[in-house]
């Protein structure tokens, strides 16, 4: 191998390991609730929650009236089975886990907290 070829892979495989662990954040790190709360609200949904003791329950409704719920979880295990739980009665809408939140909604909706 000549040496463009040695530099292009090694370029090549340090982006892939940068992506891989933006990747992992991304799915890992739980977020923020009043940071997805400010971000659908400046978006125009309506917002309503329920606190518990062991979850967070935010429902968030566009003008349509498509909403999308989003729990925060006390622990990884009870976020591990309701994901288990979103995926059998999801239907059409999509189910994204992020740390020990689980949210179920629509693709265009869950792309909100999905970077949040």
């Amino acid at each position: 191998m000549n040496k463009k070829s040695v530099i292009i892979l090694s370029s090549l495989l340090i982006c892939f390991l940068i992506l891989l662990t933006c990747g992992l954040v991304f799915t890992s790190v739980t977020p923020d609730e009043d940071r997805v709360s400010d971000k659908y609200t400046k978006s125009g949904y309506t917002h309503a929650y329920l606190d518990l003791h062991n979850y967070s329950l935010h429902t968030f409704t566009d003008k349509d009236g498509n909403s999308t719920i989003i729990i925060w979880y006390k622990n990884k295990e009870e976020a591990d089975k309701s994901l288990i739980t979103a995926n059998k009665v999801k239907g059409e809408n999509f189910v994204v886990k992020r740390g020990n939140a689980v949210a179920i909604g629509p693709e265009d909706h869950i792309k909100i907290f999905q970077f949040a």
